[in-house]
């Protein structure tokens, strides 16, 4: 398993989350297995997606995707952060949050 964070700012979360949520398909036919957002404590409008993929290729497949493309047009002003990790790698990033 691989999991795939983004962190993204953002100017309406309600709007965001609909257009977000119309990827679902392409995301499930691409190798997703779960997706869970959150609000980040410091940054009302800055959102972290965690999802978890069956493997490193389905979602390097997924990142270069045209799919992914317009996700990455849901961003504001600031660019969008993109981490792959492992089980551990996510505890240590969450813990860097608080």
């Amino acid at each position: 398993m691989v999991y795939l964070l983004l962190k993204q700012p953002t100017k309406d979360i309600n709007s965001w989350r609909e257009s977000f949520d119309r990827f679902l398909e392409y995301r499930k036919i691409g190798g997703e297995l779960s997706c869970k957002i959150y609000q980040t404590p410091r940054k009302k409008n800055e959102l972290i997606v965690l999802s978890e993929w069956r493997s490193m290729d389905e979602v390097t497949e997924f990142l270069e995707s045209q799919s992914f493309e317009m996700i990455k047009e849901l961003e504001v002003n600031e660019p969008l952060t993109i981490k792959l990790l492992n089980k551990q790698g996510i505890s240590n990033y969450i813990k860097q949050l608080h």
